[in-house]
């Protein structure tokens, strides 16, 4: 039995106390950006692999967005801003280019 990615994701986060609901709707906001930026109309095993480790990057970046880094008592803390090289191969080996016909809607 395949795991869903909803408890991929809970496996690889710790202690987290954010609902079900709300980690669902992470991974499917990472999901429509994955496809979107792929041009696919579903997720194959590697795109679901990518979607769970953005999605590890959304969750930790709950915030913190839209700052690059911060400090405090001589503490300094960066953010990650960009796809950690090995998503963002697994996207690019899995990005169709160009415009595809729908089967049911040609291409006016």
């Amino acid at each position: 039995m395949s795991e869903t990615l909803l408890e991929r994701l809970k496996a690889r986060l710790d202690e987290n106390e954010l609902s079900d609901g709300k980690l669902q709707e992470i991974i499917d906001d990472v999901t429509q950006e994955v496809l979107a930026d792929t041009n696919q109309s579903e997720l194959n095993l590697q795109l679901s692999s990518a979607v769970v480790s953005l999605s590890v990057i959304a969750v930790n970046r709950l915030g913190t967005e839209g700052l690059a880094s911060e400090g405090y008592s001589g503490v300094s803390t960066s953010y990650l801003d960009d796809v950690p090289p090995r998503v963002a191969s697994i996207l690019n080996a899995n990005r169709r280019l160009g415009v595809w016909e729908d089967e049911d809607e040609p291409i006016t």
